[in-house]
């Protein structure tokens, strides 16, 4: 997830990190993400902001995909969007962590939204 060129690192080593490179990101609220998490077998990386008023949590997918991406209660960021990362090696609060590490790759779109729909 890191070391793309356009990447910058802010405070804490977390990175800014554009979305619509080499992976797309869909922002989802925890509530329904955790229960979304439960449904998909093998689910690529995972990084959570426990900073707004609902912590949301970031799930990774293949780049292209915001463009069609349509679960309500959901946000697609492709192209254009930025995503705060955590550092590699952070698993836990506080500040923005990895849920699910990014060696576990990028989570299949077609199983992210099927997982989605069924929580909602």
């Amino acid at each position: 997830m890191t070391s793309d060129t356009a990447e910058m690192t802010i405070a804490a080593g977390m990175w800014l990190a554009p979305a619509g490179v080499r992976w797309d990101a869909v922002k989802v609220a925890r509530h329904l993400a955790v229960r979304a998490l439960e449904l998909i077998a093998k689910p690529g990386a995972v990084a959570v902001d426990p900073a707004p008023s609902e912590p949301v949590l970031y799930f990774f997918v293949p780049p292209g995909s915001a463009a069609t991406w349509d679960v309500p209660e959901t946000t697609a960021l492709g192209h254009s969007a930025h995503v705060v990362l955590p550092p590699e090696h952070k698993e836990a609060p506080p500040g923005p962590y990895w849920l699910i590490a990014q060696p576990n790759g990028l989570t299949p779109v077609a199983l992210l939204r099927q997982a989605l729909m069924a929580v909602r």
